[in-house]
């Protein structure tokens, strides 16, 4: 469904561009006279304008060397095919969110927000500035506030949280230099290990210089002023404080390994992350013995590839929900039986040794259901509450990988989690 919308845009109007090629006899394609807040859908020409965010630098230079509309719409088709994360449904579930995510810009989807009432994305760099290229990509923040003061420049902070753990996945913050024009990213990763240039760049008046790099020692009275203030300050919003702000000048996520540059990457496609789960699978998969529908029923998703599709949960224990159609069955004495081998590593960020969990599942299903309700969910359980129970608190970075002993379908996760 929809978000509301506090405030709506009149869509640009688009100036055909017709102009005959002599030397081939071809149209040149319709020219999109760019606006701030507005890229216009299925006009094959102007697909990069629309999602430049989303294409790799490989596929950009595929694309530029198209030449006709047509040869443009096959290079569409199979970017969205590759990039279906469920192709056994007629909708594009990414695309539709990506468009979702286009449609809240050129609405100005904050315009009306507490704390950030008259903010546009049309007076931040449109459709290809900073906060419009994180929204594309990440969506609407969890928490936004903007914060204000006398010795530094207006500062605003988008918050990613992880609900299953309170952690911050990102923490993208925006300054208008200079207390002028418009809000640009805060570069975290350049600012990690030099706090004293983090709050220089956001003071909003120098009359003092700061030469020295790295560290949190060597900062000038002034500069300390300038980080206390911000410490007292609140957002405008009510919503974030100052001390959150402050963590963010030097940090990007609570994460052990997060960094802002990779999380403005394009996202990879379903269809690479497939690929590379398949790659993992040790050896061919071994020859079915007996008749499909009597001795065994495979799964039916076929463009799933050699993966096992599933909604993974971590919480008091760790479980996998996977639908009954996209698991294979051996059938045994009448009954659907799947057998999985489980592999949890658990690796932690202050050197111990890692904690290793390894185990074969049996999982029971009526064969009859296999076939009359596909969609239904079988939840596999991981870890049990005891078992999670066994774990020292901590940060660790879980690898977790399930295999299908009959027909070596596989899939694994890599997931960072605070206990």
């Amino acid at each position: 469904m929809r978000k509301s919308r506090a405030f709506i845009f009149v869509l640009v109007v688009l100036l055909p561009f017709m102009a005959g090629c002599a030397s081939s006899g071809m149209k040149k394609p319709t020219v999109f006279v760019d606006k701030p807040n507005s890229i216009p859908a299925d006009i094959p020409s102007q697909f990069l304008n629309r999602y430049e965010h989303f294409v790799t630098g490989k596929e950009r230079k595929e694309f530029k060397k198209l030449l006709t509309d047509e040869e443009r719409q096959v290079f569409i088709d199979k970017f969205w095919a590759a990039r279906d994360p469920d192709p056994t449904t007629p909708e594009n579930e990414y695309k539709q969110e990506i468009d979702e995510r286009i449609d809240d810009i050129a609405d100005e989807r904050f315009f009306g927000t507490p704390g950030t009432t008259g903010l546009l994305f049309r007076s931040n760099g449109g459709f290809r500035g900073d906060m419009a290229r994180v929204y594309l990509l990440h969506g609407e923040p969890d928490a936004l506030d903007i914060l204000e003061g006398h010795s530094f420049v207006p500062l605003m902070l988008w918050i990613y949280g992880d609900s299953g753990s309170n952690r911050i996945l990102y923490a993208f913050l925006f300054y208008q230099k200079s207390a002028l024009g418009s809000y640009r990213m805060f570069s975290q990763d350049s600012y990690q290990m030099d706090w004293c240039g983090a709050i220089y760049e956001v003071a909003s008046t120098r009359t003092y210089t700061y030469t020295r790099p790295g560290g949190g020692q060597g900062c000038s009275d002034d500069i300390y002023q300038v980080y206390n203030e911000i410490l007292r300050s609140s957002g405008k919003g009510g919503i974030l404080d100052g001390y959150v702000f402050a963590w963010a000048l030097f940090n990007f996520s609570t994460g052990l390994d997060s960094k802002q540059g990779k999380a403005l990457e394009p996202p990879k496609p379903a269809s690479e992350i497939a690929k590379q789960s398949k790659s993992r699978v040790i050896g061919e998969a071994p020859e079915l013995v007996g008749t499909a529908g009597t001795d065994y029923i495979l799964a039916s998703c076929e463009k799933c590839n050699s993966m096992i599709p599933g909604e993974l949960q971590l919480d008091k224990e760790f479980t996998l929900s996977v639908r009954r159609g996209d698991m294979d069955w051996q059938i045994v004495d009448g009954q659907a039986k799947s057998v999985l081998k489980i592999r949890l590593v658990f690796e932690s960020a202050v050197g111990q040794a890692p904690f290793v969990f390894e185990k074969w599942v049996t999982v029971m299903s009526q064969k009859n259901l296999i076939v009359l309700d596909s969609t239904g969910r079988i939840v596999i359980t991981f870890l049990t509450a005891d078992e999670v129970a066994q774990i020292p608190a901590g940060t660790y970075r879980v690898g977790i990988y399930i295999k299908n002993e009959m027909t070596h379908k596989y899939n694994a996760w890599n997931k960072e989690i605070t206990k």
